[in-house]
C-alpha cells in the first residue's frame, strides 16, 4: 500500500494511506503510532513556527514586525529591535493558548507613555502611574515595554 495523502504536524510526519491508482508516486515511511498521546502537542510550539503560525499567540493588536524599541543612530540611520527579535532573545513559546518564556512565566505587553513634543501638565503623574502598572505587572509577567515611538525619531 503507498500513502496517497501526508501530514505533517509539529514535524512529525503522520500518513493517512489508501489504495493508488496506478499514477506514479513517493512513498514515505510511515512511523507507526499506537496512541495519540505520543504525538507532540499542538498546544506548544516556538512562536515562529508553521504549525500555529507567526504568533499565533500574539495579542490581536501586536505583530510579530510591531516595533519594541527604536533609536536613532546618527543621521537618518535607526535601529529598531521587533517583537520576533525580543521574543527570540527570550526564548519565547505558545503553551496552552499563552505567550510564554523560556522559563514558562507567561508574556505580556505594555504599551508605553511619554512621547510627547510637548508633555501634558499631569504628565509626571501619568509616568508614575505606568511605572506603578508596571511594577505589578513585572511581578506576576514578563514584561516586553513597546516603544510609543517606534519610528525612533526624536519627537517634535
Amino acid at each position: 500500500m503507498r500513502c496517497k495523502y501526508v501530514l505533517m504536524i509539529l514535524g512529525t510526519v503522520l500518513a493517512a494511506c489508501a489504495p493508488v491508482s496506478s499514477q506514479p508516486t513517493v512513498t514515505f515511511p510511515v512511523p507507526t503510532v499506537s496512541s495519540p498521546t505520543l504525538l507532540p502537542s499542538p498546544l506548544i510550539s516556538p512562536v515562529g513556527s508553521s504549525a500555529q503560525g507567526s504568533g499565533a499567540c500574539l495579542p490581536p493588536d501586536i505583530e510579530l514586525s510591531s516595533v519594541v524599541s527604536a533609536q536613532a543612530m546618527g543621521g537618518s540611520k535607526v535601529s529598531k529591535v521587533t517583537v520576533q527579535q525580543r521574543l527570540d532573545e527570550i526564548g519565547a513559546r505558545c503553551q496552552n493558548g499563552k505567550l510564554v518564556d523560556s522559563a514558562g512565566k507567561e508574556i505580556r505587553f505594555y504599551p508605553l507613555k511619554g512621547c510627547w513634543g510637548n508633555p501634558p501638565d499631569n504628565y509626571q503623574d501619568i509616568l508614575q502611574q505606568q511605572q506603578v502598572e508596571l511594577d505589578k505587572l513585572r511581578a506576576q509577567y514578563t514584561v516586553i515595554e513597546m516603544t510609543c515611538n517606534p519610528s525612533g525619531l526624536p519627537m517634535q
